[in-house]
């Protein structure tokens, strides 16, 4: 990882913290902030894949790819913004797949690091456990409870383990191969 690539994890780490600290202290209007951040972060998520389409991916091996990622995001995105009357079911249903897809993709990097005999394979089984746990308990705490409170509880404290993840990876020695 470069000096740069560093800096940018740092960086996004904090400004995680820092909306984390906003949603928690808006209170009752932590559920339209929640919203807003996904919707601007999905629509310039699918801005950045469609001008890296439209740049570089089309003249690579797959690269219609990161056109249709690209599209999908930035279509959720849109269309949670025009959901903004009533988010509680849509940041449910976000943060339920969300964690649930990260936390699966993360188990499942995490045994093939440990196949391969790495040494960072427990951070990211742990990484990925927690956005499991953090799943379930937005699901039980949104969908059964209707308890928006500790939905943003649960959701503040997932951005907040996300970041801790991030600022660890960015800290953490890269090994290099060398082939003789």
């Amino acid at each position: 990882m470069t000096l740069m690539q560093r800096i940018q994890k740092i960086l996004s780490a904090l400004f995680m913290v820092l909306c984390a600290v906003i949603v928690l202290v808006a209170g009752e209007d932590g559920l339209l902030l929640i919203t807003l951040f996904l919707c601007i972060s999905m629509i310039l998520y699918g801005l950045r894949s469609l001008i890296f389409y439209f740049t570089m991916a089309r003249y690579m091996v797959d690269g219609r790819g990161s056109l249709y990622k690209g599209l999908i995001v930035m279509d959720l995105g849109i269309f949670t913004i025009t959901v903004l009357n009533d988010p509680h079911v849509f940041i449910i249903l976000y943060l339920l797949a969300v964690n649930a897809f990260t936390g699966t993709i993360d188990i499942l990097r995490a045994l093939e690091a440990r196949k391969l005999q790495s040494p960072s394979w427990r951070l990211n089984l742990a990484a990925g456990v927690v956005s499991i746990f953090f799943a379930l308990a937005a699901a039980v705490c949104g969908l059964i409870l209707k308890n928006t409170q500790i939905l943003l509880d649960i959701y503040v404290i997932g951005v907040l383990w996300a970041a801790a993840v991030k600022l660890v990876s960015a800290f953490r020695k890269t090994a290099i191969v060398y082939i003789p």
